[in-house]
């Protein structure tokens, strides 16, 4: 049976795990005791892994809630700006009104913190929704459907920064990326591989079929480690000519 190259980085091993695990699901070992605990355990770990490999993302997704929710701001002060450069009318008088509420603020908010934008956005909602401006807000078209819009984006802003907090809490409490795919690796070279390979010398009719494929998958993978390896030293060779 073939190993995982221990020259596989983070990236490498948790695409060989996800491989082997999407495996054991098509090609079923049933009544083996130890078979099914090391899957399991494999299978924990590299969930753990790709929470770790993932945790960029949810930063990423943060940025897009912060830009959608700047966007809505600036929906919001454009409209009633629009609306007050108008000839004096009712329609441009009420405007005025609710742009007196949005001066107190400034579209400036998009450029602050995420903490301090979200609380200037959350105090400019609480002014526009007072019930003593409801009529001016109404008579503003599409001024209340861009509050909602807001809001909404808000909302979303909040769900994404909690959930942000909630993994950079687990990522500190819980072992580095590195250590866990140092782990995974020792559970396929020194555990799953080692007893798949003595299984299939004892019981070829139950386990060849996957073993065979599982070659493959291994072998596959530790190519592309040699292509990256020999990419990079080619890399620093040219580098070191010029």
């Amino acid at each position: 049976m073939r190993k995982i190259s221990s020259k596989a980085n983070t990236n490498e091993t948790a695409e060989s795990c996800k491989g082997i695990i999407e495996l054991s699901k098509r090609y079923v070992i049933a009544d083996d005791a130890y078979y099914t605990v090391t899957v399991d355990k494999l299978t924990e770990r590299t969930e753990n892994l790709f929470r770790k490999i993932n945790a960029g993302w949810l930063n990423n997704e943060l940025k897009e809630k912060d830009e959608l929710r700047d966007i809505d701001v600036r929906a919001l002060f454009y409209e009633v700006e629009a609306k007050c450069m108008r000839r004096p009318n009712a329609s441009q008088e009420k405007a005025m009104k609710v742009k007196v509420i949005l001066n107190r603020y400034g579209m400036k908010i998009v450029g602050g913190s995420y903490t301090n934008e979200s609380a200037q956005i959350r105090a400019m909602l609480s002014d526009l929704n007072a019930p003593e401006l409801a009529k001016d807000i109404r008579a503003v078209l599409e001024l209340k459907q861009l509050m909602m819009n807001l809001e909404g984006s808000q909302a979303d802003f909040d769900v994404a920064s909690a959930e942000l907090i909630e993994d950079k809490f687990e990522r500190e409490n819980t072992k580095p990326a590195s250590v866990i795919a140092k782990e995974l690796k020792d559970i396929i070279n020194q555990e799953l591989v080692s007893y798949l390979g003595a299984m299939t010398l004892a019981q070829p009719d139950k386990f060849k079929a996957y073993t065979d494929v599982l070659n493959t998958l291994i072998e596959e993978n530790n190519r592309k480690v040699r292509d990256r390896i020999a990419a990079q030293k080619k890399k620093r060779a040219e580098a070191e000519i010029n």
